[in-house]
């Protein structure tokens, strides 16, 4: 993992001394936003990832996301969640197609969202273990 540096922030990276305008990230981020950052006259420390790195960092970019859509609702938002599945199911050698199969196969075996139901609570449920056996669950 080569570490990109504009500028001389190696030994400052090193160091772990940073000043007072230092923003620490730690994720990933597109790949034209160091450019971006730089074009704005700061400076940058970023690396590229290996697979397994990749993997991790594009499933905590889904969780923030996701979480973030949910406060936002942006459709800017839904798009960066969407771009990090794509990159995933890349990644893992997976298909958009191999997903609708899986969406069509679980919408069958347990349904859509259609009706709005909204589950409040189960109760003392006689027969639990016909449900714990199934072998798919919703």
């Amino acid at each position: 993992m080569d570490h990109k540096v504009n500028g001389n922030l190696s030994a400052l990276k090193r160091s772990r001394t940073w000043g007072q305008n230092v923003t620490t990230y730690n994720r990933l981020v597109r790949d034209r936003i160091p450019e971006i950052i730089e074009a704005m006259g700061n400076a940058v420390v970023w690396k590229e990832l290996d697979n397994e790195g990749f993997s991790r960092a594009l499933l905590d970019t889904v969780m923030r996301a996701s979480q973030q859509f949910s406060e936002t609702e942006s459709l800017e938002t839904l798009s960066d969640l969407f771009d990090a599945v794509d990159a995933w199911l890349e990644l893992k050698g997976l298909s958009m197609e191999e997903v609708a199969r899986a969406r069509a196969e679980k919408r069958k075996r347990c349904g859509t969202y259609d009706g709005r139901r909204y589950l409040e609570v189960v109760a003392d449920a006689q027969n639990l273990d016909v449900l714990a056996s199934r072998e798919q669950r919703c």
